[in-house]
């Protein structure tokens, strides 16, 4: 058992320091589109990280996330036009960190809600998961849903914050600060953004789970064949969502 939960503990150490790497690369080197679109592809590990692993992983993502980004618009982007707005760390900061916790929670809250295994019993006596379809067709909605929220959650509050702490304020260039600029200017991004990160995040989590390279779905109850509730949420907080057979019989018997 210790084996196993120090393996787990370097697995998810290594994912950490993968997608913290990929958050940096991101960050300083974003993907600018035809048009002069930039899509905010550093928040894109964290998306996955918030519906695949637990909320001190995502918490710990989403801060380093946060930090990152404000550092580099003290420094690679501190000649952009928009500087001295992105460098308020309640504009910058606070909806990075926000991503995380939203996209994890409603995540978490869903799969409790919705994802319910149903057990058959074979001829060998052992238990398998018989809506297994099912389960993955709802974790994977869940998933965009989830991602969708914290891709919302994102543009909203740098947009409030924005408007909040520098409505009326001349930039640089001349351009003022307004509802309707705050408005143009996240627009096209955020739908560009909704549309790609809630597409992409849930194959990856599928695919993930599949080579059980992140841990399990938590799921809600656990039924059996007839449909009566054998198991509290609590009880069945590590049973895989994509696990075809599970040996459940001591459990029914209690």
């Amino acid at each position: 058992m210790n084996n196993q939960i120090s393996g787990r503990r370097s697995k998810n150490l290594a994912i950490l320091a993968l997608m913290l790497a990929l958050t940096i690369f991101f960050c300083f080197y974003p993907i600018v589109f035809p048009g002069g679109v930039t899509l905010a592809f550093m928040i894109f590990p964290l998306l996955i990280v918030a519906q695949g692993y637990d909320i001190k992983m995502t918490a710990i993502l989403a801060f380093m996330m946060a930090l990152v980004n404000q550092i580099a618009w003290y420094t690679t982007k501190a000649g952009h036009v928009m500087a001295p707005i992105w460098q308020n760390p309640l504009v910058c900061m606070v909806p990075r960190i926000a991503i995380g916790i939203v996209s994890y929670y409603m995540g978490l809250g869903l799969r409790k809600l919705f994802l319910h295994p149903v057990y058959c019993t074979d001829a060998s006596g052992a238990k398998i998961l018989n809506n297994k379809k099912e389960l993955d067709a709802k974790d994977y909605a869940i998933s965009a849903a989830s991602t969708a929220l914290g891709v919302f959650t994102n543009t909203a509050l740098c947009g409030l914050f924005a408007i909040i702490c520098y409505n009326g304020k001349v930039l640089s260039d001349n351009t003022m600060i307004t509802i309707e600029f705050i408005l143009a200017w996240f627009s096209i991004n955020f739908v560009i953004e909704i549309i790609a990160f809630s597409a992409l995040v849930p194959p990856i989590i599928m695919a993930l789970r599949k080579a059980n390279l992140i841990p399990s779905a938590v799921t809600g109850r656990i039924y059996d064949g007839s449909g009566r509730d054998r198991f509290s949420v609590q009880q069945n907080a590590q049973i895989a969502v994509g696990q075809e057979r599970e040996d459940v019989t001591k459990s029914l018997q209690n």
